[in-house]
C-alpha cells in the first residue's frame, strides 16, 4: 500500500511477547478507538511466528488503510508486505531500509537529536522519533529528554515528528504544541481496561 504521507495521531506501539490472542485483541481495540499507526516489535520470537503473526494483523489494519509497520526487521516487513518498519540508530541505516523497501514504504527514524533528524530526512526517513519524552515503564534505563527536544527535532525537520516514552492521557496534550503530530504509546493502551477507549480519548487530547 502506499503511503505518500503520514496522518497525524496516536501510534501505538504493540507490547512484546503476547501470543497471538493477545496482539490481535490489542489491535482490534486500538482500531476500534482511532488509532492512526501500529508498530508491531519482537525481538525473541523466531522469523516464521513473526512472519505469521504481521501478516495476519494486516488482515485487520488493511482493510481500514491503517499502516502496520514492523520494528527494525526489514526481512520480516517484506515477507510479511507490511508497510513499513521503524529503525533505530543501531538497526539498518535508513537509506538502506529505504532501498529494500521502495519509494512508498513508511521508514521511521529515531533521531535523537536535530542532526540526526536532519540526516534521517537526507537518508530518505518518513518520519523522525524522539524520546523517551517522560520518564518511560518500557525503557526505565533511558534518562527523558523532556518536552523540548521534541521542539528542538521539530525545528529542524521537515519531517513528521514523533514523541516516544511515557506518554499518557495526563501529558499528551503537551505535544502537538511542541511541535509533534505522532504520538507512540504502549502502556496507555495495552494496560488500560478498555484500550479502545484509551486510544479514543488520547486521540482527541492532541485534537483539544
Amino acid at each position: 500500500m502506499s503511503w505518500p504521507q503520514l496522518r497525524s495521531g496516536v501510534y501505538f506501539i504493540l507490547p512484546e511477547g503476547l501470543d497471538q490472542v493477545e496482539l490481535v485483541r490489542l489491535t482490534e481495540a486500538a482500531l476500534a478507538g482511532g488509532v492512526g499507526m501500529i508498530q508491531y516489535r519482537e525481538k525473541d520470537k523466531s522469523t516464521r511466528q513473526m512472519i505469521l503473526e504481521v501478516t495476519d494483523l494486516l488482515m485487520l489494519t488493511s482493510p481500514i488503510s491503517v499502516p502496520l509497520i514492523v520494528n527494525d526487521r526489514v526481512d520480516v516487513c517484506l515477507a510479511a508486505e507490511a508497510d513499513g518498519v521503524h529503525v533505530g540508530q543501531e538497526d539498518m541505516p535508513v537509506q538502506v531500509a529505504r532501498r529494500l523497501l521502495g519509494a512508498q514504504a513508511i521508514v521511521g527514524a529515531t533521531t535523537p537529536s536535530p542532526q540526526l533528524a536532519q540526516q534521517a530526512r537526507a537518508d530518505g526517513a518518513s518520519y523522525a522519533a524522539i524520546g523517551p519524552v517522560f520518564a518511560s515503564p518500557t525503557k526505565p534505563e533511558k534518562p527523558q529528554v523532556g518536552v523540548d527536544a521534541v521542539r528542538q527535532v521539530a525545528a529542524v525537520t521537515s519531517l513528521p515528528v514523533c514523541a516516544i516514552g511515557g506518554i499518557d492521557a495526563q501529558n499528551i496534550a503537551q505535544l502537538p504544541a511542541a511541535g509533534a503530530s505522532l504520538y507512540a504509546v504502549v502502556s496507555a493502551i495495552s494496560a488500560a481496561q478498555d484500550p479502545a477507549e484509551a486510544t479514543a480519548e488520547l486521540a482527541h487530547l492532541t485534537q483539544a
